[in-house]
């Protein structure tokens, strides 16, 4: 075995030998190969990470530990993060994608919280192959979640071509945790037992974050389908009961998932982070096949395992809580004073002896540029837009009944969104909102990660996406508290690619601080790479937020006739840049960089009226396929016998409509509200406009020079099944 073998290169296998002093057996070359791996290590993105803002008010725990952890109120935190499973999820989609979702409630279970919620973020390319590997890797998401018990909320799909060879399966989990109950990776003390906890280890995974997670495709995938493991969603829960009884004793010392690089990664990064050593007995780890060697045992990325730090004199009560849920637990190790990992089995007690500082803290990373956040921020070449001087009645129809626009039921009708009776708002809305039980505050929780905006400029793609997240929840006047993001590219060795990474590093960065919204944690998924073509770089935001009154969320559609129709557009702008409407055209120019500061001030006069909303009011963020798409949307969620009727000028009508740049609100509303609007946003031009009135005729006409109606049953078949021509 050498070193290429494992995925490290020459220069990072020299260094390892001067660090070490000698040269690394075969062992200790595959901890290293998975530990320095991009999946583990992200040594390519770690130092653009640095940059975003990790500080808050509510902010109980940022980057660094399985989940971030934010404050609720005094009595309740919250754990929340976003995990991807991409490449596994390409090589077998059932069992990748649901792994995917273990892997991330496991995250949030090692902070001590129960989970409540997940959400998902979808990317598929457009080919009938794309289609087929949907169903498959949404049956995946369902199957776990479902098993398991834990609803899916919310989530968004989006397609592209780049998106064919690789799929992006991004999941966020939420928590809830008591305040007085913190537990992390950093508390390991000497003479403390290593317990593991749950599946015992097979041959399934091995080299998965290594090989697998941190590699381009090529030609096959065939012999990656070892490195994928498989779900059970059973044990997963049993190990969730009893990890969460027993931290709830406040008998632990530590706890740690066992994820990407198994064994490894855990207990190498629970003494590096806790500043202790470690001594593990590889003879006591039990395996379910026969002859397993120390290198498969301490690679595999079996699913289901927890590890727990328990002092002697503490063994045998959670001893009996393990025992209690009928988990299968083993002492595998102990804590020790001295700063050394050894790996020692009945035939060699020495098998592997190495530093974990070296092992889990020294990985080299990637150098960038001193002023890069500053270079990546000048203004991209735009390419001439498409910009319509009329507009076609199909346009609309077209854009509804794209596949980034139209309904996302047949995948989350497959998934629970009620199970733990939390869910007051669920996935047919764009954002869920949650009860908290107990408390009068509930949580909004909302995902999105628009990649065609980054297409042609990542860092508009960066802000775009936090833009995206934060206004769902200025919708309902919840008080953000966090942001988790998980950032998809291609392969960072390539001057393009790892550009487009600062730059959609350095969007997201700017957002944060512009809105006052710090990052928590997340993840960094790289090599998403084919045959040398990369996706387009991704960011997908996931946000949480305090809701005042989760029993009575602000509507997004209206439910009486009469009311004004108001559009807020902080810009003025009707750009068509990065939007669905060209992207139908054309290949697609830039998507418009948003003034942050006047889009910070609109949310914060949004969410002051959704906060004093009557039972009149109704809210709807401008997405995907732009005004058109809500306003249909909209029709369709009111009572049947409503409709609408909106006067545009002929000669923008239809940039108009389709226009997505940010910061743009639906607003239905009675006159003295609109007023309100009207006094906030008279200041900038093109910021307020009354659109027209909520109707009693069931259909939605746009007077552009002449009317132009939609009736219900067309505007819902075509959401509902696509646009047919």
């Amino acid at each position: 075995m050498n070193y290429q073998d494992v995925g490290l290169t020459a220069q990072e296998f020299a260094m390892i030998c001067d660090k070490l002093g000698r040269t690394p057996n075969a062992l200790e070359l595959g901890l290293f190969g998975v530990l320095w791996s991009e999946h583990c290590s992200y040594k390519s993105s770690k130092n653009l990470l640095a940059d975003l803002p990790h500080e808050g008010s509510a902010v109980v725990q940022g980057p660094g530990e399985n989940a971030g952890v934010v404050r609720l109120n005094d009595a309740i935190h919250v754990a929340f993060k976003v995990e991807s499973h991409n490449h596994p999820s390409y090589v077998e989609p059932v069992q990748g994608a649901a792994t995917g979702v273990g892997g991330i409630l496991r995250d949030i279970v090692a902070m001590g919280a129960r989970p409540i919620a997940l959400a998902d973020s979808l990317r598929f390319g457009t080919d009938a192959a794309s289609q087929s590997l949907r169903h498959a890797v949404v049956e995946g998401v369902g199957a776990y979640g479902n098993a398991i018990g834990i609803p899916t909320v919310t989530g968004e799909v989006a397609y592209a071509s780049g998106y064919e060879k690789n799929p992006l399966v991004n999941v966020m989990a939420v928590g809830l945790l008591p305040a007085e109950r913190p537990i992390s990776a950093r508390g390991a003390k000497p003479g403390s037992y290593l317990v593991l906890l749950g599946q015992p280890t097979g041959r399934d995974g091995i080299h998965g974050a290594s090989l697998l997670a941190s590699q381009d495709f090529g030609e096959g995938t065939e012999h990656m389908r070892p490195t994928v493991q498989v779900g059970d969603p059973f044990m997963g829960k049993l190990l969730m009961e009893a990890t969460l009884e027993a931290v709830g004793t406040g008998l632990l010392d530590s706890v740690q998932d066992l994820g990407a690089a198994g064994l490894t990664s855990a207990i190498a990064e629970l003494a590096y982070r806790s500043e202790v050593g470690a001594t593990v007995w590889l003879d006591q780890v039990p395996c379910r096949e026969p002859g397993m060697t120390p290198y498969e045992i301490m690679l595999s990325e079996t699913q289901e395992r927890m590890l727990l730090v328990v002092r002697p004199s503490n063994m045998e009560q959670i001893i009996q809580i393990v025992a209690h849920w009928e988990l299968p637990y083993q002492v595998i190790g102990v804590i020790t004073g001295e700063k050394v990992l050894t790996i020692a089995t009945e035939e060699d007690p020495a098998a592997a002896v190495v530093a974990p500082d070296v092992l889990a803290g020294a990985c080299p990373l990637k150098p960038v540029p001193q002023d890069w956040a500053a270079e990546v921020r000048k203004t991209a070449e735009i390419s001439p837009e498409f910009t319509p001087l009329t507009w076609e009645r199909e346009w609309g129809l077209e854009v509804l009944g794209s596949l980034d626009c139209m309904s996302r039921a047949p995948i989350y009708q497959r998934y629970d969104s009620m199970i733990l009776t939390h869910t007051v708002w669920g996935p047919d809305h764009s954002l869920a909102v949650l009860t908290v039980k107990g408390v009068e505050e509930g949580l909004a929780v909302a995902v999105r990660g628009p990649g065609r905006y980054a297409a042609r400029d990542a860092y508009s793609g960066g802000m775009a996406a936090v833009a995206r997240v934060l206004a769902l929840l200025a919708s309902q006047g919840a008080v953000p508290l966090g942001l988790t993001d998980g950032i998809n590219a291609g392969n960072p060795d390539k001057e393009s690619v790892f550009r487009d990474l600062m730059a959609l590093l350095a969007g997201i960065g700017d957002a944060s601080r512009a809105f006052g919204v710090p990052v928590t944690g997340g993840n960094v998924s790289l090599h998403n790479e084919t045959h040398g073509e990369p996706i387009w770089p991704t960011a997908v935001i996931g946000a949480v937020g305090r809701h005042p009154h989760p029993l009575r969320p602000v509507l997004d559609a209206p439910e009486t006739s009469g009311l004004d129709i108001v559009w807020i557009n902080p810009s003025g702008d009707a750009a068509l840049g990065g939007s669905v409407f060209e992207s139908l055209r054309q290949e697609t120019t830039a998507y418009p960089r948003p003034d942050l500061a006047r889009l910070a001030e609109t949310y914060r006069v949004i969410s002051s009226v959704a906060q004093s909303a009557d039972h009149l009011t109704a809210i709807r963020p401008v997405e995907d396929g732009g005004l058109f798409v809500a306003l249909s949307r909209a029709l369709l969620a009111s009572p049947p016998s409503l409709g609408m009727t909106v006067e545009l000028s002929a000669d923008t009508a239809a940039s108009q409509l389709f226009t997505e740049v940010a910061g743009q609100f639906l607003v239905f509303c009675p006159p003295e509200t609109a007023g309100r609007l009207e006094s906030a946003f008279g200041q900038w031009p093109g910021a307020f406009m009354r659109l027209g009135r909520v109707t009693g005729d069931g259909t939605l006409t746009i007077a552009a020079k002449k009317s132009v109606h939609y009736g219900r049953v067309e505007l819902e078949r075509t959401y509902a099944r696509g646009y047919r021509g």
